[in-house]
Parts: structure tokens; C-alpha cells; sequence
């Protein structure tokens, strides 16, 4: 995800599928190289960006592509248990927030400053990183049945 206005799909970043059994090490590594293709863009650019339909084109594909592999019937049925942490990242620090599922499709933040937040050195390893975001999840709450 990049961050404009809106945080969006990034279109340059290929989506990253792991399976359910991928070690720490792996988990992070993908999230570092996802942090690596992420940007942020001017209130100008995500506009142009957002007015190209090339966003909501990219989402309905990630979205298919998941639902047809993993056999989903319909977007809801993908969505309804999915957790959710929004990470942002510098040159020192790494931060996984934690969300609150609150509707199908939607996410808030659970606070702004709470213990649920996890920061991390943005040198860790890999397989530490990983760990992190695996507590970030756990950390994850839902509205949604």
C-alpha cells in the first residue's frame, strides 16, 4: 500500500500471497520488501492516480485473483475474518498498528498511541520482524462475525 490522501494498492507493487504455514523469517521479509515499494504521494499525484481507475482496477484483480485460489465464493466471504495492521515505517523504526474490523470492508484504528501499537528497530532481522507482525494480528479486533 502507498499513502496519498487515501492509503491505495500500490500499481507498481506486486501483490504478495504466502501460505499459511510461512515461517517468521519469510513474513518478514515480505513485509520489508512491500515497505520497499511503498510511497508516498502528493495530494496532486494520488488524485491523478485515484482519477485513473488504475487503483480500483488493481484492488477488483487482488481481490479475484485471492477469492479464485483460495476458493472463495463472493468478496465478503474473503473479507470476513481477515485481520488488518497498518505499518508505517523510517529509517529507525518500523510501527505495526493493530486494527478493529468494524465492517466488512472497513478498518479503524484501535488508538493512537495505545500498548497494543508495536514499534521495532527498522534493523531487525527478517525473522524478528515477522514476529512482530504475527503479535501485530493477534493484537487485531472484530466487529465482524
Amino acid at each position: 500500500m502507498s499513502q496519498g490522501i487515501l492509503n491505495y494498492a500500490e500499481p507498481e507493487a506486486a501483490q504478495q500471497v504466502l501460505v499459511s504455514t510461512a515461517i517468521d523469517a519469510e513474513l518478514g521479509a515480505a513485509l520489508r520488501l512491500a515497505l520497499s515499494k511503498s510511497k508516498r504521494v502528493t495530494t496532486a499525484e494520488f488524485q491523478e492516480i485515484f482519477k485513473s481507475g488504475l487503483v480500483q482496477k488493481i484492488s477488483k484483480e487482488r481481490d479475484a485473483a485471492i477469492m479464485q485460489r483460495y476458493g472463495y465464493k463472493t468478496r465478503k466471504s474473503l473479507l470476513r475474518k481477515m485481520a488488518c495492521c497498518w505499518i508505517t515505517a523510517d529509517d529507525e523504526k518500523i510501527e505495526i498498528k493493530p486494527t478493529h474490523h468494524k465492517n466488512i470492508d472497513g478498518y479503524s484504528g484501535i488508538s493512537n498511541d495505545g500498548p497494543e501499537i508495536i514499534f521495532v528497530a527498522a534493523n531487525i532481522s527478517d525473522e524478528q520482524l515477522g514476529v512482530a507482525l504475527r503479535e501485530g494480528f493477534s493484537r487485531c479486533t472484530s466487529a465482524v462475525a
